[in-house]
């Protein structure tokens, strides 16, 4: 059985959002949903969701449970994205050698589930690494199969995977779409 399980990274500290705000960036009401509602929202198209996030982030915990959305913790935050990445890996393998993973950072709240749907449907037919580009600009959710669960489960740093999408750029798949929120993140209360 082919499974793609999306991955939220959402361990971060948000440390360049206003720090008045004692819920998080994550839990920002967004048409009066949480950040992190509309970002899971965005996966809905893969086999099951798993965020990553700090042991201490109880009330994101809290939303995730009340989403329906499985979460992991990361016990060491501050080793990075890719160390994240790595823990999500580790805890969710995939079913079939056609598996893999969407990766998305958790603070990007526009982007279409339609969009997800057309990297699940590429990697389900073979693609090796998939994503999303904007008038030319690779964005997010990054699709990796299967292939790249060691090199993924090996991860460190706040580079996240950008040196596997690198070493292989041969292999992504690039998906066109007219979907302008594969590039937005919230990184300021004035990106709200």
């Amino acid at each position: 059985m082919t499974e793609i399980t999306g991955v939220l990274l959402a361990a971060g500290f948000g440390t360049r959002f206003d720090a008045g705000r004692l819920s998080g960036k994550l839990l920002c009401e967004i048409d009066g949903r949480p950040l992190i509602a509309h970002s899971a929202a965005a996966l809905a198209p893969c086999d099951r969701i798993v965020a990553v996030v700090r042991a201490d982030d109880l009330a994101l915990q809290a939303v995730l449970e009340t989403l329906g959305v499985d979460f992991v913790t990361n016990p060491e935050p501050a080793r990075g994205m890719g160390h994240s990445i790595a823990i999500a890996v580790y805890a969710t393998p995939p079913a079939s050698r056609h598996g893999g993973w969407c990766v998305l950072p958790a603070d990007m709240p526009y982007i279409s589930a339609s969009t997800t749907q057309q990297l699940v449907d590429a990697l389900r037919a073979g693609a090796q690494l998939v994503a999303p580009f904007y008038r030319g600009q690779r964005g997010h959710p990054v699709g990796f199969s299967a292939r790249f669960q060691a090199a993924l489960a090996d991860l460190d740093g706040d580079t996240g995977a950008r040196g596997i999408l690198q070493l292989h750029a041969d292999r992504l798949s690039a998906i066109a779409t007219d979907d302008a929120g594969i590039l937005t993140d919230i990184d300021t209360v004035a990106d709200l």
